[in-house]
């Protein structure tokens, strides 16, 4: 069965990226066996594109990145957009305006990038005050003249998705009921406090799919590796789905298998014991 594995797709934050957000020495070593093998990885995150880290961008042989939770596949050697799922505008803004009492930081994914208020750019740095997080969050936003609702008011293009972060994970299960009833949309739940909307019909699952139909390749020729509960549809399309040993319940309950920890190069562990051991 490991000779058959032809992809690995890799969540990024607390799957192939430590809590310091860097790729151990033996995680990369790993990764450079699957391309000496001819097998492709393939980062599917929630991050958009112009968040994904040098250390991802400038992996040898990396061709194809999925972005913010499915909504967008890039061909990274041409530059080509292979897939592009987006929210439009309208549908944005009744989502908008059905969680407008809630308290969160509110975000939306466009050009690679989020957007947001200048408050709530304030909010997200005292958010990750401290954490590996902060520089990155801080440099892949562009603050906003106003709010998030002016700027899809004046500029109607369609978005990647919108993001919010909550106080705690009882205001976001109430920010999901006040939203699921909505039409055209659907959920991606990353993080226990926070929720992504992104359009109907899309997420890391079904952006995986689209990308083996292009490739020619069976689900059994894949391995997917994840952590949170937006990897679930992910690991589910894979052949071999496997959770890191920090991920969520719900995520090691979907998963074929668990691995170690992400501080852990859970996924070096993995890769040598179904790919790299057969040396």
């Amino acid at each position: 069965m490991p000779s058959a594995i032809r992809l690995v797709a890799l969540d990024l934050d607390g799957t192939l990226l430590n809590s310091e957000k860097t790729i151990s020495p033996r995680n990369l070593a790993a990764l450079e066996g699957l391309r000496q093998r001819g097998i492709l990885m393939v980062p599917i995150t929630g991050r958009p594109a112009q968040g994904l880290p040098d250390a991802v961008v400038n992996l040898p042989g990396l061709r194809y990145a999925v972005t913010s939770n499915g909504a967008t596949i890039r061909d990274l050697s041409t530059g080509e957009t292979l897939l592009e799922r987006h929210l439009d505008a309208p549908t944005a803004l009744r989502v908008l305006e059905a969680c407008r009492g809630f308290d969160m930081i509110r975000e939306l994914f466009r050009d690679g990038l989020g957007y947001l208020s200048q408050a709530d750019y304030e909010a997200l740095g005292r958010r990750y005050e401290s954490t590996a997080m902060r520089r990155y969050v801080l440099e892949t936003r562009r603050v906003l003249p106003g709010t998030v609702e002016d700027h899809l008011r004046s500029d109607g293009r369609s978005i990647e998705e919108l993001f919010f972060l909550t106080d705690s994970v009882e205001t976001k299960q109430r920010l999901h009921q006040a939203l699921e009833g909505l039409p055209g949309i659907a959920f991606a739940d990353p993080f226990p406090r926070d929720l992504e909307v992104i359009t109907g019909g899309i997420d890391k699952g079904a952006a995986l799919r689209y990308l083996l139909d292009l490739l020619s390749l069976k689900p059994e020729q894949v391995i997917a590796m994840g952590d949170g509960g937006s990897d679930v549809p992910m690991l589910q399309a894979a052949g071999i789905g496997i959770a890191m040993a920090n991920a969520e319940p719900q995520v090691k309950a979907a998963a074929d298998r668990i691995t170690g920890d992400c501080d852990a190069d859970g996924v070096a562990q993995a890769l040598e014991e179904l790919i790299l051991s057969g040396d």
